[in-house]
């Protein structure tokens, strides 16, 4: 099965987000439903990007301090 996420145009031109950041939101845009929520697990992104869980964290903590992803218990939400 294919996946196909959107991804806003103001995140890929963003010069102060990170080419890593970038990419880890675009694969959660893969996993988002209609309401842009999705709950993929630390090792899965991990797997999908071949980035240790470490750096994955950090991306994410990048995305939350830039307001493109808040996280709620373990949903993201693609803001």
């Amino acid at each position: 099965m294919i996946k196909y996420g959107l991804v806003n145009e103001n995140i890929l031109k963003n010069p102060g987000l990170s080419i890593q950041a970038k990419a880890l939101y675009a694969v959660l845009c893969t996993y988002a439903d209609t309401n842009r929520k999705c709950y993929p697990s630390i090792n899965t992104l991990s797997n999908n990007l071949n980035k240790s869980k470490i750096q994955i964290r950090r991306y994410l903590r990048e995305l939350k301090q830039n307001n493109y992803l808040k996280k709620e218990k373990n949903i993201f939400i693609l803001l």
